[in-house]
């Protein structure tokens, strides 16, 4: 019989310091959580309840403490309702789901604590108890019925509150979960085969520990789930373990096997020290593995964030094609239209209207280019070939063209616009029509912003290289904005603007994307504002 008690003894003191070190965990780990404060709670009614059930049963043997015994038991299943409503309360704050179920709350509220209120202070529950060989019986009061009918009604409120948020919770969340899941459902096993079922329905009152023990199974795995939120990994798990293990191993040298005062005192703050360094080694375990955990948040919102990009991308290039279709298309075709009325196909033109139709022309030319330029500023932005190299490419024929197109703007503003050829150029590799773009915007922005005087392009071979120069006498730059001129689309200066309002500010942007395809270099120079300027386009001879 010592034996026996010797054992429950030993058992119930590691149920209580294991159930100690895992509320201390979870508290700490998040003190300011409303579930890890529950948790807290849970650990007390837990100690409530394993240790007044085992002192009921130990001195209750003796006849002068059966009375205290009686009150012990009264408290011990007190504590059953209230842990399981705690329980339920858990679990709606961990899914945050206390404003969804109100009602369900208030009731497991008022049974909770209504139940245990009844057991503690009459004999509605449990009216008498008696032993027989050692072992402890209770005669059950009239209401042990609606008692077991209302833990059914917790219990059940409970498995819902937890099946539902599990079912609702993400494939990661659902991993941590299950840990609670296995908690309870040995928790509530336990206790309705040990605890309802053999001692109310069969008089089998001697496994009555199996069912009070249970709850540190319903605490392990509870506090699992709720720090594994944070994510608690199994090193967490071995090391709390360990560190458990030492400390009772160091607790029951003291208690048990060590009877000097001195020694006790000596092992007592070797125990607290151990505790101490324990703590610290489980806290830096968390906080590395919570580190991890953000990693790995952030590369998931990383690859997230990848993914949207990659669909906005490809959206992007849809609206291109789509733009390029709608608005590149009817253009070029009024072109065409325009052609076979000069050409005669509809008839002589009269010279005013073919006048206003040159001009029709002019603008509708322009806005081709408009277009292409904002194709072309898209396609470069996503990586896209824009330019084909094509070997044996005449510069001087294109500077030409270019020439040509733009003569007519540089008489309108009364200025000059002139080439010159400083020696024989060699050939070089270039996509003709591009360059062509990437020129006609050097040479038309040098008109734009030039009040007086005029520009002059200059074509000349310097080393390797091709050299094309446009020299304004316009408005000029700093050097600061030389430095960023190529860089950013949609920018211009305010001199810019008060020159020429109606500006775009991507010529010079898609000439430089043009000329870096070329394998070339651009770069503009100046003596500073209202000097003009000078743009050099450099290509390899090829």
């Amino acid at each position: 019989m010592l034996e026996f008690i010797f054992i429950h003894k030993l058992i119930v003191f590691l149920v209580s310091i294991i159930a100690l070190i895992l509320g201390g965990i979870v508290y700490f780990s998040s003190p300011n959580k409303k579930a890890n404060r529950i948790f807290v709670l849970m650990v007390f009614l837990m100690l409530c309840w394993v240790n007044f059930a085992y002192f009921a049963r130990t001195i209750g043997v003796e006849v002068e403490w059966v009375t205290l015994s009686s009150l012990f038991l009264r408290i011990a299943w007190s504590t059953t309702p209230l842990l399981t409503a705690s329980l339920y309360f858990l679990v709606i704050y961990l899914f945050d789901k206390e404003k969804k179920h109100i009602i369900l709350s208030s009731i497991v509220f008022l049974a909770g604590g209504g139940i245990a209120l009844i057991t503690g202070i009459g004999d509605l529950i449990i009216k008498d108890i008696q032993f027989f060989g050692g072992d402890l019986t209770i005669i059950y009061g009239k209401a042990m019925y609606p008692y077991l009918g209302i833990m059914f009604f917790l219990t059940c409120a409970v498995l819902y509150s937890l099946t539902s948020g599990y079912l609702k919770s993400s494939i990661e969340e659902k991993t941590k979960v299950q840990y609670f899941l296995i908690g309870t459902f040995i928790f509530f096993t336990g206790n309705i085969i040990f605890n309802m079922i053999l001692p109310v329905f069969f008089n089998i009152v001697h496994f009555y520990y199996f069912g009070d023990y249970s709850t540190i199974f319903l605490l392990g795995f509870t506090a699992y789930a709720i720090v594994k939120r944070e994510l608690f990994g199994i090193r967490v798990v071995l090391t709390t373990l360990l560190v458990s293990l030492i400390a009772i191993l160091l607790s029951l040298d003291i208690f048990v096997f060590t009877t000097e005062l001195i020694s006790k005192l000596y092992k007592g703050l070797v125990l607290v020290v151990f505790l101490y360094f324990g703590y610290l080694l489980i806290m830096s375990v968390l906080k590395e593995i919570e580190m991890r955990e953000k990693i790995k948040k952030a590369y998931d919102i990383e690859k997230k964030a990848r993914e949207q990009i990659e669909e906005l991308t490809e959206a992007k290039t849809q609206f291109i094609m789509a733009t390029q279709h709608h608005l590149r298309t009817p253009l070029t075709s009024m072109i065409g239209f325009l052609d076979l009325l000069f050409g005669g196909t509809y008839g002589k033109v009269p010279v005013k209207i073919k006048q206003a139709l040159l001009k029709f022309e002019s603008s509708t030319k322009r806005l081709i280019r408009v277009v292409n330029e904002l194709l072309d500023i898209s396609q470069f932005q996503l990586g896209k070939e824009v330019v084909s190299l094509n070997p044996g490419t005449d510069v001087l024929p294109i500077l030409k063209e270019v020439i040509e197109e733009l003569q007519f703007e540089a008489e309108y503003r009364d200025i000059y616009l002139k080439l010159e050829k400083i020696e024989k150029i060699p050939k070089i590799k270039a996509d003709s029509e591009k360059l062509k773009v990437g020129l006609f915007n050097i040479v038309d922005n040098a008109i734009k912003y030039t009040r007086k005087g005029g520009v002059t392009v200059t074509l000349q071979k310097v080393g390797a290289n091709v050299r094309i120069s446009v020299k304004d006498t316009g408005i000029g730059l700093d050097s600061e904005k030389a430095k960023t001129l190529f860089k950013s689309a949609f920018v211009r200066g305010k001199e810019a603007k008060e020159v020429h309002g109606f500006g775009r500010g991507i010529g010079v942007y898609i000439t430089g994307h043009i000329i870096k395809a070329h394998h070339g270099k651009i770069w503009a120079e100046s003596e500073g504002e209202s000097k003009g300027s000078t743009f050099f386009i450099e290509l390899p001879v090829g």
